[in-house]
Formats: C-alpha cells, structure tokens, sequence
C-alpha cells in the first residue's frame, strides 16, 4: 500500500508518544478520563474477588476498543480488563500486529492449538477492532522449572479504509509495548510498504518506550540497556509459495531487505534492525488449496491444513517457545494484575496526544524532547554513580576506579541520550550540556571521596598501631636484642599487611602513602618504647648478677676464726674466691651474654672485686697487728726460775714470735 502524509503521521505520533512519558510504570496521576477511572475500578473489583484464575473464559475478550463515535481513540473494556487480575502467575504476553485480512486471527488461533478460536472474517470487511485476548491463557513450563501463563493478543489490523494512521500508531504502541514477543504478520511477501510502516511505528514506539522506562528511578538499581528495547520481534509471512535467492535463509532475506531499502529519514541511521534487539523470519506455506476453506480458513480442521503448512507451523510454535520469556518490571515477572496496570497506563497515554495541535508543536516537542532527555540522562548517571557507592557502601573508593566508573556512566548516558533523541537535529549543544553536568557532579563526588580517603586511611592506621602496641606489650621482656628486633620486624610487617588489607583498595592514593609512613613512623616509636624497657630489665640482670658475685666473694674470703693468713694463703683464697664469683656473675647473667650491655658490667665486676680484695688484705693486716701487740710472756709466770734464766728464757721466747710474726709479711 502507499502511505500518505508521512511527515504529518510523524508528527502527530511523535507527540502522541511524548505526553505517554508521564504515565511511567507506577500508577498515573488521577485522571479525569472515564476510561481511566473505569480500569482504576475494575483493579480494585478483582482485587478484592478471590476467584481463581482458572475461572477466567476459554474464549476471546476484547480489552480495548475504537471510540464508537470517531474510531479514533481507544477505550478500554472494564469487565474484561479486571480478569487479568485473576492471573497470578508471571505471565509472558504474544501479540500479533499487521495489515488487515493478513490472517493474524488465524494464526493466533494455530498457536493456540484451537480450531475455533479468534473470529476469522470471511468478507473484506475487518474482524477484529481494537486489541482481544484469548480469556485463558495458555500454561507452559519453563526450561528452568518456573510455571508461565502466555496470553496471546490479536489486534486490529493496518491500513484500513476511514482508519488513521495515528489510530494504527495508537494500537501498535500498545500492544508492542505490553508484549514480551511480537509477531508481524504479512501475506506472500516483505514489501517496502510494510517495512517503511512498520520502522515509522516502532520509531516513534521506541522513544515511548525509553521514556516511559529511564525516568523512573527503580530501573537503575541494575540498570540494562535491555530494558530500553524492544522485545523480540517474529517476522510471520503467510501463503509464501515463492523461492528466495540462492540458499538465503528467510531471516537472511528480511535482514537483506531491512539494510538496503531507502526511506526519507534514513539520514538517522536508525532503522528496525537497530531498534529491535532480535529479529526473526518465518515463512508458512498455503495453509488449505480449496477455496472454500481460503475463503473461511476458520472450518479447516487439522487434517483439512496442507502437510507443509502443519511443519513449517509447528516449527515457528516451537521456536516461539523456546524465545518465551515473562514480562519483566524491575528485574522482576509481572502477574495479570500488573500487566493490566500497565495496559491502562499506554492506553491513557495514547489518547492524550492533543492530536489536533501537532503541526504547531512540533518545536515544542522537540523543546519537551531535549530538556526530559537530559534530566533522564542526568538521573541514569547519578543512579549509575550511586551503585558503585553502595557497593563500597558509602565508603572511600578508589580514585582510578572512581575515575573509571565515572567515565563509563557518563558515555552510556550520552549513548542513552543519543538513543533518547534519536538522531534529531539542533540537539547537539544537548550533549555538551550533559557532559558538563556529569563532570560537575564528578568532582563534587570526587571531593567527598577524598575526605573519605583521609578518614579511612587515619582510621586503619590508629587501629592497628594501637593493636601492634599490644601485641609488644605481650612479649615477656627482658629478651636478647636480636630477639626483639625479630619480634619487631614481624609485628612491622604483619601491622603493614593488616594495613594494606583494609584500605589496600586505595593504594596510589596520596593519603594511603602518607598514613602507611605515618604507621611505620608509629611502630618504630612503639619499638623505641620497648627497646628501653628491655635495655632495662637487662641492666637490672647484670647488676643483681654482681651483687651477688660479690656476696659470694665476701663470704668466701671471710676470715672466720681471726687468725692471720699467710701472703700465700690470701693469694689462694682470693683467687679461688675471684673464680667463683666470677662462675657466680657468669650464671646469674647468662641470659644477657652477647648482649652489648654484657662486657661494661663485666668489668664492673672486676673492679668490685678488685676492691673487695683490697678490704680483705687490709683486714688480714690488721689481724696480724694485733697479733704482734698481744704476744708477751709476763715475769710472774716463771716464780719458780733465777730471774737471769727468767730473762734470757723471755728473749728466746720474744725472738721466736718475731721470726713467725715475720713470716706474715713476706
């Protein structure tokens, strides 16, 4: 077909998907909107019915409608909304969109399983209006074991006659974004008509999309660019009878033509290819051959469809099974209930686009366009930011990764902002300013992390200087100075290890440099502290080991019975003595041997004892005075002799004590 007025639909779509932004994944503002109230209440109706979800109807719902009077706007079905709220298991939605009469019903119907299904309409006149879904969803288990509720959506189709292009624009937004697999379905061939349609659709879908996500916030805990795109999309060609070129595969084929066709706006460089995360082909031959069942595929049974036709089917239904996956909010599957939410939100979006007012607005837009941009990107970067802060909760980081990180979050938030703005012209001072922002924000965080440095870096070094210093309090002292030059070197290098444990991360840093010199310089003034007190339970060893050496000379050099010694008796008694002392001196102070300390006391010992040994010759010179002064032989002990033998007997006497009081001195 030939799209009219591309330009005009573009505009109008553009902003219709602009005022979207504000219905985000939370609940709306209060709406005015009777549509919108009516959902509200249906929500709160089935929250409070306990009905099973096994109650909900085994045939087609319609849940959102054409406005009856202009089929412009969508309507959303109230009764038939609140059974989603009956399905309470994750669900995973399949949409099918295309042109009308291209068998998207049919199709549905086969996916299904179900011979009557979706209403197939055997005339020119369109079936389906709006979107339906099949009331029971499907149940499937999940390779990893987790249950699935699969609800399969038929929607209206393209391009019919006195259908606008918004309202095509309306329903395609809807039903993509509320799907976790979309199936386009065509007839025969891949036209240019259906590509150009489809990408203008899915452009102005995709920023919906970007903006209904990145501004909330709940997004950036594990923030994915994934959760900007599309889901997967199925390319679905019907009664394909034709051969493609060579041995080209049918994806190879839809990639061929999606690279090569020309459309006015390709000066974006953004195309389906670029915004569709996966793209898919799938061709299906002539489903019957009879025109009766052509006319009404709806009578065909199973055994009525084409051998060719069941193969190529099952195959794309078991390709469809394995690429399922739940709808996701939060990193998280969403129930029924959620996804009624969310169906409530696009379509209260889609209808506030002020349609009548598009030409007019389109600088406005573009105004809206830049400035939400650039506060979703400033809010990525900060929220990208503040996940490495909470992995280091809060605490100092290092620079060079907080550098890095800061680089990283800033150039995805220019690649987001470029996918925001989606190649529009006039936006590139936009960039600029967002850099700008980002490096601000940066170096204010840059800041607050350094003072964090400081803190953490004094902290660690206080702490395990304060547990070094009692460790060495625990050592018994006194100990050889080897000994504790050991003992220090292993608490030096287990407190730096402690040290490098803790706040390592930050090493390059200038504080972690200086708090390391500052913890050395604090352990060496520990180890000064000990060595002093060493050096003195050390002298205190040496000196009782000579106080008792010279004891133990004292009492062996004693002269117990007061008679003189002969000069070759003290020279043996104090030589003796001077051994044992020295013996004494030797054992007491054993511990301390080889120590510095050792050799001075020695010889401080010596010099006690060489004057002990003066005080025990001055001693013995005294005896030996006061042996001479004593020995005298009175007259009145010899009455009895002449007093001339008396006298001569006395002189003899005399002269033998001299001779022996001589030996002494010799």
């Amino acid at each position: 077909f030939c799209i009219c007025n591309m330009m005009s639909f573009k505009l109008a779509l553009a902003v219709l998907l602009c005022e979207a932004v504000r219905s985000g994944w939370s609940l709306a503002k209060d709406n005015t909107d009777a549509t919108s109230q009516s959902a509200r209440e249906a929500r709160r109706t089935a929250a409070a019915a306990d009905v099973d979800d096994a109650n909900l109807p085994d045939r087609p719902l319609q849940l959102v409608r054409p406005d009856p009077m202009h089929h412009q706007h969508l309507e959303l079905v109230p009764e038939n909304v609140k059974r989603l709220h009956h399905v309470n298991k994750a669900v995973a939605v399949v949409a099918v969109v295309g042109k009308f009469h291209s068998g998207k019903s049919f199709l549905l119907n086969q996916l299904m399983g179900k011979q009557e299904g979706f209403g197939v309409g055997p005339t020119v006149r369109p079936k389906t209006m709006g979107i339906w879904m099949w009331g029971k969803p499907l149940e499937i288990v999940l390779p990893s074991g987790n249950p699935l509720s699969v609800i399969f959506l038929d929607t209206e189709g393209f391009a019919a006659s006195n259908i606008s292009e918004s309202y095509d624009a309306k329903i395609f937004s809807v039903a993509a974004l509320l799907s976790s697999y979309l199936i386009y379905n065509s007839v025969k061939i891949i036209d240019q008509a259906d590509i150009d349609y489809l990408e203008l659709l899915s452009k102005r879908t995709q920023l919906f999309a970007l903006r209904s996500q990145v501004t909330k916030s709940q997004w950036f805990d594990q923030f994915n660019h994934d959760l900007l795109k599309f889901p997967p999309l199925l390319w679905v060609v019907e009664d394909f009878v034709q051969m493609t070129e060579g041995e080209e595969t049918a994806v190879e084929w839809l990639r061929r033509i999606m690279e090569t066709n020309s459309r006015e706006d390709n000066k974006h460089g953004v195309n389906l290819l670029g915004m569709f995360d996966k793209v898919d082909c799938v061709t299906l031959f002539l489903p019957a051959t009879t025109k009766t069942l052509l006319q009404d595929l709806s009578k065909a049974r199973e055994e009525d469809l084409t051998p060719e036709y069941r193969q190529e089917r099952d195959q794309l239904l078991s390709r469809l099974k394995k690429g399922l996956v739940p709808k996701e909010k939060n990193g998280k599957s969403i129930t029924g209930g959620e996804l009624a939410t969310l169906l409530e939100i696009l379509v209260t979006a889609a209808n506030e686009g002020s349609l009548a007012n598009i030409p007019g607005r389109w600088e406005t837009f573009i105004s809206r366009l830049r400035v939400g941009a650039l506060e979703d990107c400033i809010t990525y970067y900060e929220s990208n930011m503040e996940v490495l802060l909470k992995k280091h909760n809060h605490g100092a980081i290092n620079e060079s990764e907080l550098r890095e990180w800061h680089q990283a979050s800033k150039e995805n938030a220019t690649q987001l902002l470029s996918r925001l703005l989606l190649g529009l012209d006039q936006v590139n001072n936009t960039f600029a300013e967002l850099r700008s922002v980002a490096d601000e924000k940066f170096e204010s965080t840059r800041d607050l992390n350094e003072k964090k440095i400081h803190i953490a870096c004094n902290s660690a070094q206080k702490k395990i200087e304060v547990e070094a210093e009692e460790e060495a309090q625990l050592c018994v002292l006194p100990m050889k100075t080897s000994q504790l030059n050991e003992m220090y070197k292993s608490i030096q290098k287990k407190a730096l290890a402690r040290y490098k444990e803790e706040v390592g991360f930050l090493e390059g840093n200038g504080a972690y440099r200086r708090h390391s010199e500052q913890l050395k310089t604090g352990l060496e003034y520990v180890f000064k502290a000990i060595t002093l007190k060493n050096k003195q339970a050390l002298e205190a060893i040496l000196n009782a080991a000579i106080e008792t050496a010279v004891e133990k000379f004292r009492e062996a050099a004693m002269n117990h019975n007061g008679v003189p010694r002969t000069t070759a008796d003290m020279k043996s008694i104090i030589g003796r003595v001077r051994v044992e002392a020295e013996k004494v001196f030797a054992d007491k102070a054993a511990s301390v041997e080889g120590e510095s300390l050792y050799t001075p006391f020695q010889g401080h010992l010596t010099t006690k004892l060489a004057h002990e040994e003066e005080l025990c010759k001055k001693e013995n010179l005294d005896l030996i005075r006061a042996a001479c002064k004593t020995i005298v032989i009175p007259t009145s002990t010899y009455p009895h002799i002449h007093r001339q033998h008396a006298h001569n007997t006395q002189r003899a006497h005399n002269t033998h004590i001299c001779t022996r009081t001589h030996s002494y001195f010799d």
